[in-house]
């Protein structure tokens, strides 16, 4: 290969992939302002911004004044280039996002789980089937999809697309990203759900701007996604996070992963409802099997002065403060933000004597420096995260689509973005 050809290539495409990140993350902007931005010379983002433009990638949008000469024109991303998908895999359900171009939501679906549809062939079948309903009903076809990003529990290779290790499912070594390429064609991205939540709030939501910030998702089961100086920490094996396997109870609780008085074992859903029946087997407040509708009855009845139900409301702020204050001696983060349906559901109620407890077992002076939020996404954050996973790929290489590949490459950690 001749070798100067191909350094010319490598800059051209790190040229255009620093302009487009650029424009996604500053919209409306001038070639000016890029040009400022990057230090990129006024022609080559003229060559550049004309290829994104014909590319349909990038759209004219209006102009501004300039200091003196002609009206600067604006650039914005093209909302209509095509879509993203995002799927969150959760314990108890599969909810699909469809986004644009901008990431802009479009339409959703969520499909229930059963106890017994944890297999990874059920798993996917459930993801397809959902997947091609949403398409249908929203006019997309498959060649229009850029790329599909999967938000998912345990461990994850990101690389290889594998999911590691899935306690709660017993899943170990699953190729889920090459099982659900092989049925939908499209390239598909793969991530601990927690991560995916994480880049997401990072990047479009609560965490905006800030460098230092842990993403608590609470939900079946429990984990943190932990940015610092705006990368995301992933420790030697991408495990890191796994915050509700740490230990809060010394011999406490037998937790799913088989180690005793993990945090996931009293702050989880399974292990929230395990308090009420410690404090009331018989309770009016259990719903049978609906985790959601259990931990509903819970909150409202603590909201009305319920004894039982503000006891283990007590409990579970008391075991999660403990665990939040871990996060911040251990990290020191300028914001922590609470999500997954179980973290929302409980929060509003909670977070004012989540702050106290979380003050008391706080070193104070990382506790002055951190704040306490909900997910702004809501409902929908691990599934904008997934979405966010396809991307960053997207985004990392230049905007070129292409065909769905074996491996999709390397994990992704959001670092190459200036927000």
């Amino acid at each position: 290969m001749n070798i100067r050809k191909s350094t010319v290539r490598g800059l051209r495409h790190i040229n255009r992939a620093r302009l487009l990140q650029e424009i996604y993350f500053n919209w409306p902007v001038s070639r000016f302002d890029l040009g400022q931005s990057t230090g990129l010379s006024p022609a080559t983002v003229t060559n550049v911004t004309a290829e994104l433009l014909n590319e349909g990638i990038v759209t004219a949008s209006g102009s501004e004044e300039s200091d003196g000469g002609r009206p600067r024109a604006l650039l914005s991303i093209n909302p209509d280039y095509g879509r993203f998908v995002g799927i969150d895999v959760g314990e108890t359900h599969i909810q699909i996002g469809l986004f644009d171009a901008a990431l802009h939501g479009l339409a959703s679906a969520t499909q229930q789980l059963s106890v017994d549809e944890s297999q990874p062939d059920q798993v996917v079948r459930h993801i397809v089937k959902s997947l091609r309903a949403l398409l249908s009903e929203s006019g997309v076809h498959t060649d229009d999809i850029i790329g599909i990003g999967l938000g998912v529990p345990g461990i994850v290779d990101p690389a290889g697309g594998v999911s590691i290790f899935a306690p709660n499912w017993g899943w170990h070594d699953v190729p889920l990203m090459d099982m659900l390429q092989e049925e939908l064609q499209v390239r598909v991205h793969l991530d601990n759900g927690a991560k995916a939540m994480a880049l997401a709030e990072m990047w479009f939501g609560a965490g905006k701007g800030v460098q230092s910030l842990a993403i608590l998702l609470i939900g079946t089961g429990v984990g943190a996604g932990i940015i610092t100086g705006g990368t995301l920490y992933r420790g030697a094996s991408n495990s890191a996070g796994e915050w509700g396997h740490t230990t809060i109870e010394l011999n406490g609780r037998e937790c799913r992963c088989g180690s005793r008085g993990c945090l996931e074992a009293y702050i989880g859903a399974p292990g929230i409802i395990r308090s009420l029946r410690e404090e009331n087997p018989d309770s009016p407040l259990l719903r049978g099997d609906d985790q959601m509708a259990t931990l509903n009855s819970i909150v409202s009845e603590a909201q009305c002065g319920d004894a039982v139900a503000s006891s283990v409301m007590e409990d579970t702020t008391h075991y999660l403060g403990a665990g939040v204050a871990n996060i911040v001696n251990l990290f020191n983060p300028e914001l922590i933000v609470l999500g997954g349906r179980t973290g929302l559901l409980i929060g509003e109620y909670i977070l004012p004597r989540l702050h106290r407890v979380v003050e008391r077992y706080s070193l104070e002076q990382p506790f002055s420096r951190a704040r306490i939020a909900l997910s702004q996404f809501r409902q929908d954050a691990v599934s904008m995260g997934a979405a966010t996973l396809a991307l960053d790929h997207f985004l990392m290489n230049a905007g070129r689509r292409g065909a769905a590949a074996r491996k999709s490459g390397g994990p992704s950690d959001g670092c190459h973005v200036d927000r």
